[in-house]
């Protein structure tokens, strides 16, 4: 086991180290003793000295023939450590409750151009053995990421992963695309809105997670993780899609 490489997991710096094994070789000695076995120049020294002594790690006294520094006896380190161990046990019950704070509030991620609307639809295809939930138009988000990456990678990446696509979309321009011996092959089921309700955003619901892609003319994605929103819009798709 390397001990300066332990040491300075512990915390200490490449100099603290070395001044700290130079002190455990030499004793109570002079700084300049103890700078020089450490290869340490002695202005430096004093510094590390310092950093040393707040830690608890090194002290000094006045003797007639001047001041000697003395470092801490090993046992210290053991000590605090255990010290700090029992500070952080007693913390944790409080770092719970923040971290759990902080998973419940909302986190939006908003993606701007082609390349957004690319990392944003990747995430959806981590879905697995699940459903994705898809609605708007079909024909505006074709004209960000187009046809072929939906072929070519999107809809093979979902089979693999062998997730449900169910989609609610404006027969006008989707009937010819998603016909049933497709969306057999494909896994994927489809209703139709009436073309009337028509909105050119396109927007997915996929386990905690809603992504809202506006058309080409503004061209943002934005993605909201939160599980009671999530829930709360797949209801309202539901809903939907039982009345269609």
């Amino acid at each position: 086991m390397n001990i300066q490489q332990v040491l300075k997991n512990y915390g200490l710096t490449d100099e603290e180290v070395n001044l700290y094994l130079a002190g455990l070789k030499t004793g109570e000695a002079p700084l300049a003793r103890i700078a020089k076995v450490a290869g340490i120049k002695r202005p430096t020294a004093y510094s590390v000295a310092k950093s040393l002594g707040e830690k608890g790690l090194m002290g000094n006294f006045k003797m007639r023939s001047g001041l000697r520094f003395v470092v801490s006896p090993l046992s210290t380190l053991e000590q605090n450590l255990k010290r700090r161990l029992k500070e952080v046990s007693e913390i944790l019950p409080e770092l719970s409750v923040i971290e759990r704070g902080s998973q419940t509030k909302p986190k939006i991620t908003l993606y701007e151009g082609v390349e957004g609307y690319y990392t944003a639809l990747e995430d959806s295809l981590k879905t697995i053995n699940g459903v994705i939930r898809a609605i708007g138009s079909l024909k505006k988000i074709y004209e960000v990421i187009t046809p072929e990456y939906d072929e070519n990678h999107y809809i093979p990446t979902r089979l693999k992963n062998n997730t449900v696509y169910r989609g609610l979309h404006f027969k006008g321009e989707a009937e010819n695309i998603f016909t049933p011996e497709r969306n057999a092959k494909e896994m994927r089921e489809v209703k139709f809105l009436p073309d009337n309700y028509f909105h050119s955003d396109f927007v997915l619901i996929y386990r905690n997670s809603i992504i809202i892609c506006t058309s080409k003319k503004e061209l943002i994605a934005l993605k909201i993780e939160s599980e009671e929103i999530a829930e709360a819009e797949k209801k309202k798709f539901d809903l939907i899609w039982e009345l269609i």
